[in-house]
């Protein structure tokens, strides 16, 4: 899970800054949406790591 945030972030960081394609984020999208599932699935997964994942989430959506 560790990767998929790395590329996430750096996915949404790519799109925020506008120097990425706008096939960035639409490659992101499905990876993005499975993280959020998973996390709403999954209420009991340690704070340090849902915090995290919320973030990606909530950074991903706010910049693509």
């Amino acid at each position: 899970m560790k990767s998929l945030a790395v590329t996430a972030v750096l996915g949404m960081t790519g799109c925020v800054a506008g120097t990425s394609e706008p096939g960035l984020c639409a490659g992101l999208r499905a990876p993005v949406d499975a993280l959020e599932r998973t996390l709403l699935a999954h209420p009991q997964t340690p704070d340090p790591v849902g915090e995290a994942g919320a973030d990606v989430v909530i950074g991903f959506n706010a910049g693509c």
